[in-house]
C-alpha cells in the first residue's frame, strides 16, 4: 500500500522541520509528505527527503483547518493516508504501523504525548523524546490497540485511514472554519458509517513544545461559532470542556438548546489565559 502523510500549517517552521526530519527516520519510509499550507508563501529551506514533498496553499485569514485537512487528501496519492500535526514528531515506526493496520472499516488513532519547553533541543533521539514527554490525561488508554467505544474520543493530532475511507466520509465539514469542533464533526460521521475508532498505541507521536492558554480566549469567536453549528447539525454540544471555562469567567450564558455570549474577553484575561513554560498542554 502505497502511504501519503498528510500535514497542515501555518508558520512555525521548526516544528514542521521536527516533523519531516522524523519522517526521514522512519523504518518504512513513506511515499510523500503533502504539506497544505495557510499562509501566503510556500515553505523554503526545509530538510532535506528521500520522498517528495508537495504543498498546496489554503486560503483564509481564520485557519481553515477542514478545508486544509480536505486539500491535503484531495491532493495525496497514496492508498493510505496518515494525518500529523505539523507540531508532532513521529516515531520511527509510526508509518509501518499505521501502514500495517490499516483497513477500509476503521480510522486508527495513535499515541501521541507531550514534551515540555526545553525537552526537543538539542535531543534529536525519539527515545530520549518519548521518555520527557507526557501523556495528556484525556488520553488514557489501554497499552494494547483496542476499539475505542466512544467515537467522539477522536483527535485529528494523529490519526490513519485509507483514503477510500477518507472519501466515504466526504472530508472534514468545511463549515467548521477557524479552531474547533472539525474533529468531533468527522467522529460524528465516523459513527455513522460503521468506522471503527481503534486506539492504535504503537503509533508513536511527541508533540513538540507552544504556548498554550487555559482556556483558548484567542479562538473563543471561532470555538462559540463552531459549537453553534455542530449543534445545529447533531442537536448536542462539543468542545464543554472549553465552553465550561468560558461560562466560568462570566463570557457566555449556556443552555441545552443555546449559547449566549454576555461579553467579548477582555485583554487582561486573554493575558491571565496564557500559560508558562510549564504547561505542556490545555
Amino acid at each position: 500500500m502505497s502511504i501519503s502523510v498528510c500535514t497542515i500549517a501555518r508558520g512555525r517552521h521548526a516544528h514542521l522541520c521536527g516533523l519531516i526530519e522524523g519522517l526521514c527516520a522512519q523504518d518504512h519510509l513513506p511515499d510523500e509528505l503533502v504539506l497544505a499550507y495557510m499562509q501566503p508563501a510556500p515553505y523554503r529551506d526545509l530538510p532535506r527527503a528521500p520522498f517528495a514533498i508537495r504543498q498546496v496553499r489554503v486560503p483564509g485569514d481564520s485557519l481553515p483547518l477542514a478545508a486544509a485537512r480536505n486539500a491535503a487528501a484531495t491532493a495525496a496519492q497514496g492508498d493510505g493516508l496518515i494525518f500529523l500535526d505539523t507540531d508532532c514528531i513521529p516515531g520511527p515506526t509510526l508509518v509501518a504501523t499505521y501502514a500495517g493496520a490499516m483497513g477500509t472499516d476503521r480510522c486508527l488513532m495513535g499515541e501521541t504525548r507531550y514534551l515540555g519547553q526545553d525537552d526537543a533541543h538539542g535531543r534529536p533521539d525519539f527515545a530520549a523524546l518519548w521518555r520527557a514527554s507526557h501523556r495528556h490525561p484525556a488520553r488514557d488508554f489501554p497499552q494494547v490497540s483496542t476499539r475505542l467505544s466512544d467515537p467522539l474520543e477522536f483527535w485529528s493530532l494523529s490519526f490513519a485511514m485509507t483514503a477510500a475511507t477518507f472519501r466515504t466520509l466526504g472530508g472534514f465539514d468545511t463549515r467548521f472554519i477557524g479552531y474547533g469542533g472539525e474533529d468531533t464533526d468527522f467522529a460524528r460521521r465516523m459513527e455513522q458509517h460503521d468506522v471503527a475508532l481503534i486506539w492504535t498505541p504503537d503509533a508513536r507521536a511527541v508533540h513538540q513544545w507552544h504556548r498554550v492558554q487555559k482556556p483558548p480566549i484567542a479562538h473563543f469567536d471561532d470555538i462559540i461559532r463552531n459549537a453553534r453549528l455542530f449543534h445545529r447539525l447533531h442537536g448536542c454540544w462539543c468542545m464543554e470542556y472549553w465552553l465550561d471555562q468560558f461560562e466560568g469567567l462570566g463570557l457566555i450564558r449556556r443552555t441545552s438548546l443555546a449559547i449566549e455570549v454576555l461579553r467579548p474577553p477582555t485583554s487582561a484575561e486573554a493575558d491571565a489565559a496564557r500559560c508558562d513554560g510549564a504547561v505542556r498542554f490545555s
